[in-house]
């Protein structure tokens, strides 16, 4: 049995236990100090950056232009040439030998153009043969994906979320924005919202980014939720993004499957049935101290004080923030979705049923809804009618409501409310309840069916109906009210279970969807179930989730099929969320199955424990986490492990995983047998902020294998890593082997994929049989795919590391993420590499420090990917100085420090490709038009020579473009601390003085972009006319 527990509101490491609360501030004027000095921070540390890196940049841009200038006159010239060969080709009277005078001065000037391409003594472009071009477009392709996917998660972002979280508003500006003022109920609120577009209305899409907080930061529900809180979870979602997870991903994560996507949140926006809307509207709105429940900053403080935000994505934040206003309206709000799911929005507004909400006034009943034409009220009578085919709500005011007769087919929903009874008429009808609802008696007439569903509880004092009725269970909780001595009562009416629903009764006759009979249910015990919990607010049954609000004691009774014994009872995974006592929040997994014996269901273990444990105490210092299949290890008393391939409750093998507690510190772990062989998520994650050492036992092999985007040993941030094998067995025992193997842009040892921050962390191997194997661009043992890596060292064992293909060196740098000093003193090493990577050194775009090889160290194989370096740097990788000392033995390897010429680019760097043009190279210097059949192999040796130069220019662009978006955000922040010609000397000029920066910002730099390229040929011309 696994129980989760969540404490405040902060970020969930792992899927288990937190070990540490966020709390929030206590007061606001506390809050804003903190964010004001965190903004001051950040901006000096943006003036210094900008100052520091000018001229380097100007430096950049001129060393492209120089080359792009090149490539287009070496392009034209190869147009040229090519339209001599046709000629040739043709046959007729054409002058062969004046068309071979022409060739030969037209690659001359290519050979003088090229060859005076220099940056500083370092020649743009290399002489020799071009070697095979297999390959080489998927790379340039990769590259370009390499610079440009570090923003996808911004742009993915809706416009109404970035402008919402900018937007600075007060209670009475956000009300005046809906049309509305203090003296509105909740239910007009709602409404209001409901109606307001999000893309052009301020106001509604602040509204939508508080209440998307407060969920987050309530496990999945608002309630309960301070607007403060409701930042801490806005954060949390910035987070998770510029971690790289895609915003709709992140959505339904954190908000626990409330969401599933933003497109979904939208959606239930429009539909006025996003759960806890309206009380958190109200409580942010209505109250007397709302004004100092709106937190401020917005959006500046929450940059500011981001853990793992980079000032560059905390730039293009703010730039998306500006650029959105300026934004056409149908282009914004096409750009804030998926086309398809914008297509689907804009049918949902179309649709009749989708009109604009109305509030209306009955006596002292409120109702809501699209339609209320057919809603009346006999006050004489005591009688309210609700017809037709649209949604209606019913709010509950405290008092005794009078009998409702539902005649119409459209959905009714009772929000808290009490009445004396309801009649239902209409042959399919719906009752649906939100909070909790109160019914003296329910009518059912001749032939009706009736769904009830929802995510409150309904409690009926009697419900009247006969075979002829069908009761059709969608979710929520229904209690049937007993006699007196009596919990639950007799239900006659048959009942079929379409979703995940409580049914608190003695029902003659229940049934699943399929028809199977369903004879006896499961009682929820609170007290033996879910200990501690003050109320469920979520249930899943074998993956079908409801909505249930649900207070500790009030009767559950889930009513699952038992199933065919021929072929063994069917276990059944129940997933139950909620708070306990103290307001934290819980997740409790339960799998149940038929006990013929007890005549009943019974708990049983579904995934039990894989892993052999020595040390600690569990609960305390380890714990295990049935539904995930995670141990998670909690403090340095748990000092070895063995296992990890189990079998469930149906006998199906499954794999477990291991996970560290963030801040263990220094932690010594022996393997013995350990594997964990997963198709998603991380085997083996370190946590942050530890000191690992992993021993492996003599004759042990252990094997980690994780899923899609992660590392097979994965590495937090500031976690060090240190591998070596336990000494006692004897000499003859073979030392304990560790194979460990990312995916899709993972490490085999290191890191995930995704954006991260320093070099952070460092890998030492001392001993044992040790082999990485990343792939998409992570290393084999050390970056992943866009996440650093700090240093790397090997002073002994047997080591082997492949980066696979996609980027990734054998030991090192990764696809577009650099890693630290590489340093090889002992052992016996091998490494390979495929696509144009380093074996041990650089990535594609992820350099390295330096490399040191010395002491005994052994390099049985060093394989760099063509035409990348055995040793050192690659074709878009550099690295720092590279040493060979003492005995070292390097076997066939070929070294190569420098491949490239070093591009600064605001605070990072990528290398620029010395790419092979020349003469001799493009095999210009060997072409012959003396026949018509060396004309046409002169006229294809041209085209694919174009075809080379296109790609080398794509190239130049890709990185052309990468400077530009780089530059752009930091001189638009020193042309404005330019204007305001003054220090920052206080955390309130701080918060003006960036919000001024972020209107200063310009849309975009497309006007750089269409007139480089014009001018670097024009002076290319001069400097060789």
């Amino acid at each position: 049995m696994g129980e989760l527990s969540i404490q405040g509101f902060t970020p969930v490491q792992y899927q288990g236990t937190v070990r540490t609360q966020r709390s929030a501030p206590a007061e606001q004027s506390q809050g804003v100090s903190r964010a004001g000095f965190t903004v001051s921070e950040t901006l000096r540390e943006l003036m210094s950056r900008v100052s520091r890196t000018e001229g380097q940049t100007r430096e950049s841009r001129r060393t492209l232009q120089l080359g792009e200038g090149v490539l287009a006159e070496v392009q034209d010239r190869l147009g040229r040439m090519t339209e001599l060969a046709r000629q040739a080709a043709d046959g007729g009277e054409a002058d062969r030998a004046a068309l071979q005078r022409e060739m030969e001065r037209l690659w001359r000037e290519i050979d003088r153009m090229v060859g005076s391409a220099e940056v500083k003594g370092t020649a743009l472009f290399l002489d020799g043969d071009l070697g095979g071009e297999d390959g080489l477009e998927a790379l340039l392709y990769a590259v370009m994906d390499g610079i440009s996917g570090g923003e996808d998660g911004l742009q993915d972002l809706p416009d109404w979320f970035i402008q919402g979280i900018a937007a600075d508003m007060t209670p009475e500006e956000l009300l005046e924005g809906l049309g509305l003022d203090q003296s509105a109920t909740g239910a007009e609120l709602l409404a209001a919202l409901a109606n307001a577009d999000l893309e052009h209305n301020p106001a509604a899409g602040r509204l939508a980014v508080l209440y998307l907080g407060a969920v987050i930061a309530g496990g999945g529900s608002p309630e309960g939720v301070s607007a403060e809180q409701a930042l801490e979870g806005l954060r949390l979602l910035l987070e998770k993004v510029a971690q790289g997870t895609p915003p709709d991903e992140a959505v339904e994560e954190l908000t626990g499957g409330t969401f599933t996507s933003f497109a979904d949140l939208q959606r239930q926006l429009i539909l006025g049935k996003a759960p806890g809307l309206q009380d958190f509207l109200t409580g942010l709105l209505l109250t007397g101290d709302s004004a100092a429940a709106l937190p401020q900053p917005s959006l500046l403080g929450l940059l500011a004080g981001l853990e793992g935000m980079n000032l560059e994505l905390m730039m293009g934040l703010l730039t998306a923030s500006r650029s959105g206003e300026a934004a056409p309206p149908a282009q914004a709000a096409q750009a804030s979705l998926a086309q398809g799911e914008a297509q689907e929005l804009q049918r949902a507004a179309q649709d009749p049923a989708n009109t604009p909400l109305q509030v209306k006034q009955l006596g002292e009943v409120q109702l809501m809804g699209r339609d209320l034409s057919r809603v009346s009220l006999d006050e004489a009578a005591g009688v309210l009618t609700l017809g037709g085919t649209a949604e209606v709500t019913v709010q509950g005011n405290g008092t005794q409501l009078p009998a409702i007769v539902i005649t119409g087919s459209g959905a009714v929903i009772l929000k808290d409310a009490a009445a004396v009874s309801v009649t239902v008429s209409a042959p399919q009808a719906q009752l649906l309840t939100a909070g909790e609802s109160v019914l003296k008696a329910l009518h059912l007439e001749q032939g009706v069916q009736l769904t009830l569903g929802g995510s409150g509880v309904l409690r009926l004092g009697a419900l009247h109906g006969n075979s002829t009725n069908l009761l059709r269970l969608a979710g929520g909780a229904v209690v049937l009210e007993g006699k007196e001595g009596e919990e639950t009562a007799s239900l006659r009416v048959p009942v079929v279970l379409e979703g995940a629903a409580s049914l608190s009764a003695h029902a003659a006759a229940v049934s699943s969807p399929q028809g199977t009979e369903v004879k006896k249910p499961f009682d929820l015990v609170w007290k033996a179930l879910l200990p501690g919990w003050s109320g469920l607010t979520s249930l899943s049954v074998d993956g079908r989730t409801g909505k249930l609000a649900l207070a500790a004691g009030i009767p559950a009774s889930l009513w699952l099929e038992k199933g065919d014994p021929s072929h063994g009872y069917p276990i059944h995974t129940l997933t139950l969320r909620g708070r306990d006592e103290v307001g934290k929040l819980r997740t409790r997994y339960a799998y149940l199955r038929w006990s013929r014996k007890a005549g009943g269901f019974e708990e049983v273990p579904m995934y039990p424990n894989p892993f052999v444990v020595t040390g600690g105490e569990p609960g305390l210092d380890w714990e295990y986490e049935e539904e995930p299949h995670i141990l998670h290890i909690l403090s340095p008393a748990v000092t070895a492990l063995s296992g990890g391939m189990g079998e469930d409750g149906e006998h199906r093998p499954f794999s477990g995983r291991i996970a560290l507690a963030d801040g263990i510190g220094a932690l010594e772990l022996a393997l013995n047998g350990v594997s964990c062989r997963v198709s998603a998520g991380r085997a083996f994650c370190l946590g942050r902020g530890n000191d690992v050492t992993l021993m492996l036992r003599r004759g042990s092999s252990n094997h980690f294998e994780s899923g899609e985007g992660c590392a097979g040993i994965s590495l937090g941030d500031g976690t060090s890593l240190s591998i070596d094998c336990a000494r006692p067995g004897g000499e003859r025992t073979p030392a304990g082997s560790l194979t460990a193997v990312g995916r899709a842009g993972g490490a085999g040892i290191g890191r995930d994929s995704g954006p991260g921050r320093d070099r952070s962390g460092k890998i030492v191997i001392r001993g044992g049989i040790v082999t990485g194997s990343g792939s998409g661009g992570g290393a084999g043992i050390g970056a992943g795919r866009s996440c650093p890596m700090g240093p790397v060292t090997i002073t002994g064992g047997v080591v082997s590391a492949n980066g696979g293909s996609g980027g990734g060196a054998g030991i090192g740098g990764a696809l577009g993420a650099p890693a630290g000093d590489i340093s090889i003193q002992g052992g016996s090493v091998s490494a390979t590499a495929a696509f144009h990577a380093a074996a041990i050194g650089a990535g594609i775009h992820g350099d390295c420090g330096d490399i040191q090889i010395g002491g005994t160290a052994r390099i049985v194989r060093a394989s760099g990917g063509n035409p990348g370096a055995d040793i050192g740097a690659c074709l878009f990788g550099g690295c720092g100085e590279v040493r060979i000392s003492g005995a070292a033995d390097l076997g066939s390897a070929r070294l190569s420090p420098k491949t490239g010429v070093r591009l600064p680019m605001g605070g990072d760097a990528v290398t620029l490709p010395q790419f092979r043009l020349s003469a001799q190279a493009m095999q210009l210097d060997r072409m012959s038009v003396d026949s018509r059949e060396s004309a046409r192999e002169a006229e294809r040796t041209l085209d694919a020579d174009r075809r080379w130069v296109a790609r080398i220019q794509a190239a130049y662009s890709a990185l052309y473009e990468r400077l530009e978006r780089s530059r752009s955000g930091l001189y638009s922040v020193q042309r404005y601390l330019n204007q305001t010609g003054g220090p920052v000397r206080d955390s309130g000029d701080a918060l003006s003085l960036l919000r001024g920066v972020s209107q200063s910002i310009p849309q975009n730099s497309a006007q750089a972009m269409r007139t480089h390229s014009r001018r670097s040929r024009e002076d290319v011309r001069h400097l060789f006319q």
